[in-house]
């Protein structure tokens, strides 16, 4: 049943292009057009398949390249003796990653600053804090830890990157220390 407004079924587009070459080829039969019958060659139907296919392969090679870049690693080996920090840049962009490594004995517990504030390096769900009273503290399994990352703070210049070694008692020492420089700043 057909509705005024349309909702009837309708012949889809290969419907009508074979509709329309049996009628052309009629009419050429009935007035003996022979350049119209000499030309009676299926139409080859191209599929647009390989197409998408090229595109959707283009994108996706396009988004592996711009997702793995910025993710480079942090060179940094292993030392239980003596503790360092690594960054992937000294020079950061504000609000940015700042990407770093530390390395130091396995049975203490850590805490990093940025500008004598505690932070929190990002690693996933690889690195466990707990809360001590010089800030969030992790332990380094194997003497090494992940890379952590943290956004750059607003404000151009120099700012320092330090790690505090927690004493059983609560106290703090300064270990090691990193200048990481921020730009871009408006």
């Amino acid at each position: 049943m057909s509705s005024p407004y349309g909702g009837g079924r309708r012949r889809g587009e290969a419907e009508r292009a074979a509709a329309s070459r049996s009628t052309r080829m009629h009419y050429a039969r009935d007035v003996n057009d022979e350049r119209a019958l000499a030309d009676d060659r299926p139409t080859i139907r191209r599929s647009r398949h390989w197409t998408w296919l090229a595109i959707a392969i283009v994108v996706m090679t396009v988004l592996a390249v711009a997702g793995g870049r910025g993710a480079e690693e942090v060179t940094l080996t292993a030392d239980c003796e003596d503790p360092r920090i690594a960054v992937a840049s000294s020079v950061v962009a504000a609000g940015q990653p700042l990407r770093f490594r530390v390395t130091g004995a396995e049975d203490v517990d850590y805490v990093m600053t940025l500008d004598g504030e505690p932070v929190r390096g990002d690693a996933g769900s690889t690195v466990s804090y707990t809360q001590t009273p010089a800030g969030p503290a992790f332990r380094l399994p194997q003497c090494l830890s992940p890379v952590l990352q943290l956004a750059a703070p607003a404000g151009d210049g120099v700012h320092d990157l330090v790690m505090l070694r927690v004493a059983g008692d609560g106290t703090t020492e300064q270990v090691a220390e990193v200048p990481v420089t921020v730009t871009g700043t408006r």
